[in-house]
């Protein structure tokens, strides 16, 4: 295997794993810097916004950088950024931290793909990215679990100074097996214009929107539910992670291979319908452990699966502006994880946990509803 590719997916891996690190260890943070949940919310909220609004505007700004040393420096800034949040002494100084760990984050990734194929022929391309990317499925089976772990067990410090570690590590790993003089080509303002007529394409981005700012209601929120509602532990919690981030992975495989059989659009609205089912499973049952396990495991296999069918959309849709629309799509994401972390810190603040999948699963239906006129639609033109 390519040492090039392997360090960009460890890049990743260790990027998803500092992304998803604040909601796997929310209650200990919170605790620590005596600030109440919704406020711990706001760290994911931020984070989010701040991907979802920079991202596209730095790519074009930066796309002249030799990428070795921007995606070196990126993950510098992850590691500084969680170096210093270990030594926080206040909830400013962490949500500071978070909004340039974000920046870092988005921009790693998406950049990430692009250097990839800079790397590769074009035979290999499709599949060196999705090798690339694998690095968030690692995190979600592996990293996120690990990190809930660590920050439960010996503090949300530790959990912010072990991601740096493993950022400076992926840092030097890069610098010294990418070549330098890589560049790619800067996306264009017209590009973008004729993105913003595409009204197919943009439903499809609005559909990711709904199901990201649904699921982040929830989600951020996950560990301490799970702590609150079902006593787990500093192994009950890690252990939930990684069932969900493993119903994940197997959600993706599946849905790749059924891709070409029932159609993306098919498989799409699927993925979002496991994902409402996941919910209502744990409303159903008032968040105690088999309504937990059973609806962790639905909500996974739709999860990881949503994104890569509603990516494989926006390719067929509009070939030509691949590009920019899955950069949208991504920051669409991250719209609703923003979104999401702060209505759900919100509706804690009010009435507590309960009503939290009342608020999630209408997004749901809406995102079922314009994911199914966008393929009525596809059909008959």
């Amino acid at each position: 295997m390519d040492n090039r590719l392997i360090a960009l997916c460890v890049g990743n891996a260790i990027i998803g794993t500092g992304t998803m690190l604040v909601p796997g260890m929310l209650p200990v943070l919170t605790t620590g810097l005596q600030v109440d949940l919704p406020a711990g919310g706001r760290l994911i909220a931020a984070f989010g916004l701040t991907v979802c609004v920079l991202t596209p505007v730095l790519a074009g700004w930066l796309s002249r950088i030799d990428r070795r040393v921007l995606l070196s420096v990126l993950l510098m800034l992850f590691c500084a950024g969680h170096a210093v949040a270990a030594i926080a002494d206040s909830y400013a100084v962490v949500l500071a931290t978070r909004v340039a760990c974000a920046i870092s984050a988005g921009l790693f990734t998406s950049q990430a793909a692009g250097v990839t194929r800079l790397l590769v022929p074009p035979e290999r391309q499709g599949a060196a990215v999705g090798f690339v990317f694998l690095g968030w499925s690692i995190a979600a089976v592996a990293g996120m679990p690990l990190g809930a772990w660590i920050g439960t067990t010996f503090g949300w410090r530790a959990g912010f100074a072990t991601v740096a570690a493993l950022s400076l590590v992926a840092m030097i790993w890069v610098w010294f097996v990418l070549p330098g003089g890589l560049r790619v080509d800067r996306i264009d303002a017209r590009a973008w214009k004729a993105l913003a007529r595409n009204i197919p394409v943009l439903a499809v981005v609005a559909v990711t929107a709904l199901h990201s700012s649904a699921q982040f209601v929830v989600f951020s929120y996950y560990t301490p539910i799970l702590v609150e509602r079902t006593g787990a532990g500093p192994g009950g919690v890690p252990a939930m992670l990684g069932l969900f981030g493993l119903a994940g992975i197997v959600g993706n495989v599946v849905s790749i291979r059924t891709l070409d059989r029932f159609g993306v659009g098919t498989v799409a609205t699927a993925t979002i319908a496991l994902m409402a089912a996941g919910h209502v499973l744990m409303l159903a049952g008032g968040y105690g452990w088999a309504g937990m396990i059973a609806g962790s495991i639905l909500w996974g296999l739709g999860c990881f699966a949503s994104n890569s069918a509603q990516q494989a959309r926006l390719l067929g849709f509009a070939p030509a502006l691949a590009p920019v629309s899955i950069a949208l799509n991504s920051s669409a994401i991250y719209f609703g994880q923003a979104v999401g972390a702060e209505g759900g810190g919100r509706i804690i603040s009010a009435a507590g946990f309960d009503p939290l999948p009342w608020a999630s699963l209408p997004v749901f239906c809406v995102a079922l509803a314009v994911s199914v006129a966008v393929e009525r639609a596809r059909r008959r033109n």
